[in-house]
């Protein structure tokens, strides 16, 4: 328990030096731009093209722009405690996460030591001012509410909804939970909620509804040289092939996990998302990490070696533009090598599980 304490102060140091060398980044001026227009009493859907999230983001960011004004510190300082404060919830509910597992104490606090000193979640936290973090926690919470004994399925679909509402990265995830064979499922009503409510959380906007549909339903990402963006350039290809094929490798995965464990099956439906993605940003790369945390193998290994490598070298995150360092299509194949590594241990614990009905069976 000494190393591990050690390690979280390692890992509070590292991103203690980020938030002191803070400076102003992209999403950082997004965020300005939606606080100067809800004081002007502007529409951020109408009025700028920079939000592309649910209203929710927008209420917090007003609020911690005026708890920033009461407390008398900059809005960046305070949205990077707001970020670490979601990080250190979430180390949390990866430690209660792997104790629901059957790891020892000893274990688990290393699992969640893994994702808060994960180079990928240290930097998207705190130098890209990114709030991913904030979905995935309330998926954390759906996947614990999941594994209590007697599970209510209304708190499951209420951290999905906040999940989706808060930024909608885990679109998809609520069907994983309702498509579960040899486990208890999400009735298919509860798992449909949240995708009414994030639609019901655009009600106060309807008259905006055309700034909506394009900056919210119509955003894709950066057009950089990853993945599937190469169809784009294929003239006799409709020009939303990539979503086509995002949206039906998307629904694939979710008929295809059926059977993987529901926590295993959420790690791998975000690898599939980052594989097909339509559009990319170097915070994206966050997706994995803490559901990721709960199977080290040598997978996630590669993929934080390779991402960390390429934040280092990318003039959006660190700068250091070094040629020698991986660009997007490093990115793409370290997921997809992520991906395989889990698909071959799933087939290897499946044989070895049939290995021994096999000699159970003998004997």
């Amino acid at each position: 328990m000494a190393a591990a304490g050690v390690g979280c102060l390692a890992a509070l140091g590292i991103r203690a030096a980020f938030l002191a060398g803070q400076g102003q980044t992209y999403d950082l001026g997004s965020w300005r731009i939606v606080i100067s227009l809800l004081r002007r009493g502007k529409d951020f859907y109408i009025e700028t093209s920079r939000y592309n999230y649910s209203p929710l983001w927008a209420g917090v960011l007003y609020l911690l722009d005026g708890l920033s004004g009461v407390l008398k510190v900059s809005l960046p300082l305070l949205l990077s405690l707001f970020f670490l404060a979601v990080d250190l919830a979430t180390a949390a509910l990866v430690r209660a996460l792997a104790l629901r597992r059957g790891k020892s104490e000893l274990q688990a606090v290393f699992l969640a030591l893994l994702f808060f000193a994960n180079p990928v979640s240290v930097i998207v936290s705190s130098r890209l001012f990114t709030f991913d973090n904030l979905s995935i926690a309330f998926l954390l919470l759906a996947l614990l509410s999941r594994h209590r004994t007697g599970a209510r399925p209304a708190a499951t679909a209420g951290w999905l909804s906040l999940s989706v509402v808060a930024k909608h990265v885990t679109w998809f995830h609520p069907l994983l939970f309702a498509r579960r064979r040899g486990e208890p499922r999400l009735p298919w009503p509860a798992a449909l909620a949240p995708y009414a409510l994030f639609l019901l959380s655009f009600a106060p906007f309807w008259r905006k509804r055309a700034g909506i549909r394009q900056h919210v339903f119509g955003y894709r990402g950066l057009a950089e040289p990853y993945g599937t963006e190469v169809l784009r350039f294929v003239s006799w290809l409709p020009r939303q092939t990539t979503t086509i094929v995002f949206v039906a490798a998307a629904l694939t995965a979710v008929y295809l996990l059926a059977r993987v464990e529901l926590d295993r099956a959420c790690l791998l439906l975000f690898l599939v998302l980052l594989i097909f993605t339509p559009g990319i940003c170097p915070y994206y790369f966050i997706w994995p990490v803490a559901i990721g945390a709960l199977f080290p193998s040598a997978g996630s290994f590669v993929y934080t070696l390779v991402i960390t490598a390429f934040f280092l070298n990318s003039p959006d995150v660190l700068e250091l533009e070094s040629p020698h360092l991986p660009g997007w299509s490093g990115c793409w194949w370290a997921t997809v090598f992520w991906l395989l590594w889990e698909i071959r241990a799933i087939r290897s614990a499946g044989t070895a599980a049939a290995a021994r009905t096999s000699a159970n069976t003998i004997a």
